[in-house]
């Protein structure tokens, strides 16, 4: 993949004794050695069992998507998908032509209005979603008589219940509907559909991680594991049924394998399994949901300029950065945007100018010595380095709990799926998450894996969703 590197400092040629003291104190707090990491490998496993029996038991939901067996990518057909992230809805018309994996798209996006982004009634937001993809109908073109299987991809926490069928949990980032927290969001739209004379049926939900996974598999059959690493962060990977003991449905057959959403930006909540600093114990008290979303809070986008901004603020206070003098911008919350990290990690220069043009121009701060430049290039790579160690030793406690519990590990290995601009963008996150995933598993496991990154991931596997949907219902229909 093309990724821009991050170029790491070294030593600290230019900072004075006090800022090359505060940062070993900071590499003890943010650097995690293989026995703190194997104990993290260990937790996210106890919890995954855990949430497989109950999910009131454990920091990881571990939601059933109903969602089973494997596309082959000689599945042909058209299908439509939908997919609502934020404050974007995509429509996609996918025509899948098999070969091994061909497919064509023909995608529209459009935007939710600010005026639509809160109100009492949800259903006034799901009238204009059903408006988009009547628009959507328009431009691509319909056959008459033909009813077209859609799939949606919400990028919110969905309970479901069937394929075809999810309550939502919470809404995403931006949207405030308190009656829709609880709707089943397919019944509304399919009773909006109907109003509306669309000739849709929507046969399945899935989320934003099942839909990765489902993205990458169609094009290589191996795939078995699907992560976002973006804003927020979310896994998925294929389990089989027998082992999710809470699943009470009989319509499910016992021995095959289900897609399971395992919710793991809730790591880390109980506090006994992740190595939180008291760095991210503030930002988590000074969050709008303080108690969840630990992992997320010391891995993701949203969060991570937040934590670096914290630490310098603490630097400045005790007369360590800058002269002791911050600026207004620098104070405000989340003034410190991630993609700032981006720059600074990647600064090679020898008197580190593009971390000053953060600093000064972007931050307002007075005029930065090349010392202070060092340290904050080595603040972002500490915070940065940290969340993607976390989040492949996360993916080495699923893969060995894959292949001594789950579904084993055939000779040809298997694939991981990964899309998010946190993971494609942000300099040597890949090569880092794959570093730590081979450090923790044996060298036998680690040498069948492949990492794949995904684009434009969510709304394909969307449609790919809404094919299994079919081949699930054929297959149940052949057996009664």
């Amino acid at each position: 993949m093309s990724q821009r590197q991050s170029v790491p400092l070294g030593e600290l040629r230019h900072s004075n004794q006090g800022q090359i003291d505060a940062v070993k104190e900071l590499e003890q707090l943010f650097c995690l050695d293989k026995p703190t990491l194997l104990k993290v490998v260990d937790s996210f496993q106890r919890e995954l069992v855990a949430g497989l029996a109950d999910d009131r038991s454990s920091d990881l939901n571990m939601i059933p998507t109903y969602v089973t067996g494997y596309p082959t990518g000689d599945e042909k057909g058209t299908y439509l998908a939908l997919e609502i992230a934020g404050m974007d809805i995509y429509a996609c018309q996918v025509k899948l032509k098999g070969d091994s994996g061909k497919l064509a798209i023909n995608q529209y996006q459009y935007k939710i209005p600010q005026d639509l982004a809160s109100g009492d009634d949800f259903a006034v937001l799901i009238d204009y979603v059903v408006e988009c993809i009547s628009d959507f109908l328009m431009r691509v073109g319909t056959q008459d008589l033909f009813v077209y299987p859609m799939a949606v991809s919400f990028g919110f926490a969905i309970k479901q219940t069937r394929l075809d069928t999810g309550r939502i949990l919470s809404l995403g980032y931006g949207l405030s509907y308190p009656n829709g927290v609880g709707v089943d969001i397919v019944e509304l739209m399919h009773e909006r559909i109907r109003l509306k004379g669309l000739p849709i049926k929507i046969v399945a939900t899935a989320n934003d991680s099942v839909c990765t996974l489902l993205a990458h598999a169609y094009q290589h059959p191996t795939t078995r594991l699907g992560i976002v690493h973006s804003l927020g962060t979310n896994c998925a990977y294929y389990e089989p049924v027998r082992n999710v003991t809470k699943l009470r449905d009989q319509s499910v057959t016992r021995n095959t394998d289900m897609i399971m959403n395992t919710e793991w930006c809730n790591f880390g909540s109980s506090r006994r399994t992740l190595p939180c600093t008291w760095f991210d114990r503030k930002l988590a008290r000074e969050s709008i949901n303080p108690q969840f979303h630990v992992f997320e809070k010391m891995t993701t986008g949203i969060f991570l300029g937040e934590l670096v901004r914290n630490i310098l603020i603490y630097l400045v206070d005790r007369d360590i950065l800058f002269g002791g003098e911050s600026s207004e911008t620098l104070n405000t919350a989340h003034s410190f945007d991630t993609s700032y990290m981006y720059v600074c990690e990647a600064d090679d220069s020898d008197t580190l100018e593009d971390t000053r043009i953060v600093l000064e121009d972007m931050l307002d701060l007075s005029k930065t010595t090349v010392g202070d430049r060092e340290v904050v290039k080595k603040v972002c790579e500490l915070v940065g380095t940290r969340a993607a160690v976390l989040v492949g030793a996360s993916i080495a406690a699923i893969v060995q709990h894959m292949n001594a519990k789950g579904i084993g590990m055939t000779e040809e290995g298997y694939a991981i799926s990964i899309s998010g601009s946190i993971y494609e963008d942000y300099p040597s996150f890949h090569p880092r998450v794959c570093k730590t995933i081979k450090d923790l598993i044996p060298e036998q496991i680690a040498g069948k894996l492949s990492v794949g990154v995904v684009k434009h991931s969510r709304i394909v596997g969307a449609a790919i969703v809404a094919m299994m949907a079919e081949k699930i219902a054929a297959t149940t229909a052949s057996l009664q």
